[in-house]
């Protein structure tokens, strides 16, 4: 039984979750309470999540993860064979993790129009921390994150904008085709799709994106193909 060590409100926790759904393998959930992420050093000395155990490997973050569970179940693969399809989705699933992230985790929970949306479902992994003070936190929290990289530094409006062209991009790519790279579902739809899911949470994100059904009609082919048990539970 694989064993995903995580925290239920990442988008890469999700991206685990999903190419496991994917893949049709059984598995585990055990949350890690974000107080105590030192205890779990014996799957994740660097203290980062998603982290999986299987028998006795360990792996952790979640591009790793993907390429282990291809080498160790190679049926259903995330990872195309094709050398030229496989640097696509090698590309495009960097765009998520290191681009589209950031616009989420500011857009999500740094900005205190939107954070009271997602509080709750953080406030279940922070069981330690005051509700009342909760939205504050992460505000802050979010905002340092982003500013740290770069794209908090711009004005709100200025991000909005970036981010529009992010979904116009998405949009686009998606005017001929069904899947993002070739012609069935891939690592690079799983990355996009769960930090377009975490966008969907700012208001200036949803509202732009809502009129482009060609998003909407493909998360539900990823999520259709790609199911997270965690996300139907809920």
């Amino acid at each position: 039984m694989i064993t995903v060590y995580q925290f239920s409100t990442s988008p890469f926790c999700a991206k685990v979750r999903k190419i496991l759904g994917y893949k049709g393998l059984h598995y585990e959930i055990v949350e890690v309470p974000r107080d105590k992420v030192a205890e779990f050093k014996d799957v994740s000395p660097t203290g980062k999540f998603p982290a999986i155990r299987n028998d006795r490997d360990v792996v952790w973050d979640s591009t790793d993860i993907a390429y282990y569970l291809d080498a160790a179940f190679p049926e259903r693969a995330v990872i195309p064979a094709d050398a030229h399809d496989r640097a696509i989705v090698h590309i495009i699933e960097e765009w998520a993790d290191e681009s589209l992230y950031f616009y989420e985790v500011l857009m999500r929970i740094g900005w205190s129009q939107n954070v009271e949306r997602v509080v709750d479902e953080f406030a279940a992994t922070m069981p330690n921390v005051d509700r009342q003070a909760l939205p504050a936190l992460l505000v802050e929290k979010g905002s340092a994150i982003a500013t740290a990289q770069g794209i908090g530094r711009k004005p709100q409006e200025q991000v909005i904008q970036d981010a529009k062209r992010h979904a116009d991009a998405l949009d686009a790519l998606l005017q001929k085709q069904l899947w993002l790279v070739g012609e069935k579902i891939s690592l690079a739809d799983i990355a996009v799709s769960v930090q377009v899911e975490a966008l969907l949470y700012a208001r200036e994100f949803s509202d732009y994106v809502k009129p482009k059904g060609k998003i909407a009609e493909w998360l539900k082919r990823v999520n259709a193909a790609a199911p997270d048990k965690q996300r139907m539970a809920v």
